[in-house]
């Protein structure tokens, strides 16, 4: 789960996904960990997975859900009690409503038929769109519009009504194109103060705009990628999907399908290294870093899980979601039964 040092390193390009203790059981929640900084979230990613692989989501975690909605339509990541108003987003204390609840929660809320509160939080999420066309996690006056907020927030508006134009330019701002160095060539900064590509946030965009909220079916995953092809002056009309994926495809080779934290932190970064491969399988692209990068997550799945603490729906969620978009089985997935984890973490 989410503490409020891990919200601020994800509010800053890179996703950690880790247990703290746990607080007052909530009847429904996925996950015995303290959900102040990411009960939404998880509840909503656990429950996405369930969706798309055709399992039955159990009624007390949606009615958990429903229940967390805001008046005003928007998400925090967590209310201990339902009654009153919601708090406005506060990106310096890392508190009130967010984009990525909000938006996570659009997605589960469409598929399940409550298309009144999907299209009232949707609502809520054009409403805080920045001048830029971007999200902030807390998307308050001043502050910085990032890729991966954008990304999910952009998705879940799509998915409920009218899309937006402006978000895709943000994000197109960020993308490095042609006039880049060859080796960082379709990568997305996480936010405007940014140098060089996060792979977590490139990873974010080709998940989301690919389809990731709309449940897609799984796809042949063909062996090209549809990189950007710079030659001479031309400028390359390769879409802000297909240039990413083709970035995604080369970092996923050239860390033979594990790739690191950005921003100095140490180790693999599973969670990226997941949503790069939903990327990529959204796309129907790159199919040799495909398979490393799931080679990576199978045989590491109880490592980053265990990592995360017992208690991690969210890792477990998104390895249902690998699993399912590129065949795998997630009753067996590197050994384990992930379907009977995710089970076991709910209150």
């Amino acid at each position: 789960m989410l503490t409020k040092s891990l919200v601020a390193a994800a509010a800053a390009g890179g996703v950690l996904l880790s247990a703290t203790p746990a607080l007052a059981a909530d009847g429904g929640l996925y996950g015995k960990g303290d959900p102040t900084y990411d009960g939404v979230y998880r509840q909503s990613l656990s429950i996405l997975a369930l969706q798309d692989t055709g399992r039955t989501v159990p009624k007390a975690a949606l009615n958990w859900l429903q229940d967390q909605q805001c008046s005003d339509g928007g998400f925090t990541a967590y209310r201990a009690t339902t009654k009153g108003a919601c708090p406005a987003p506060d990106p310096v204390n890392y508190a009130g409503q967010d984009s990525n609840s909000t938006a996570m929660a659009v997605a589960v809320l469409w598929h399940s038929g409550a298309k009144q509160q999907a299209r009232k939080a949707a609502k809520w999420l054009r409403k805080h769109i920045a001048a830029d066309g971007g999200w902030a996690y807390y998307p308050a006056p001043g502050a910085t519009s990032d890729a991966n907020s954008t990304a999910l927030a952009s998705a879940a508006i799509d998915l409920t009504g009218k899309p937006l134009k402006k978000p895709e330019a943000y994000l197109e701002s960020l993308q490095k194109r042609c006039d880049a160095a060859s080796a960082i060539r379709g990568g997305i900064l996480f936010d405007s103060t940014g140098a060089e590509p996060n792979n977590n946030a490139t990873a974010q965009v080709g998940w989301m705009l690919g389809g990731g909220l709309t449940l897609p079916r799984p796809v042949k995953i063909a062996a090209s990628v549809p990189a950007l092809k710079c030659k001479g002056a031309k400028k390359d009309k390769a879409s802000l999907v297909d240039a990413s994926a083709g970035y995604l495809a080369q970092q996923l080779v050239d860390s033979k399908g594990a790739l690191p934290y950005g921003g100095g932190y140490p180790g693999v970064d599973y969670a990226g290294t997941a949503s790069a491969t939903l990327a990529l399988a959204n796309a129907g692209a790159g199919r040799k870093a495909v398979r490393q990068a799931v080679s990576t997550l199978k045989k590491n799945a109880k490592t980053w899980i265990a990592a995360s603490g017992d208690d991690s729906p969210g890792s477990i969620a998104l390895l249902i979601l690998v699993a399912k978009a590129t065949g795998e089985n997630p009753r067996d997935f590197g050994g384990l039964n992930l379907y009977s984890l995710l089970n076991k973490t709910r209150q």
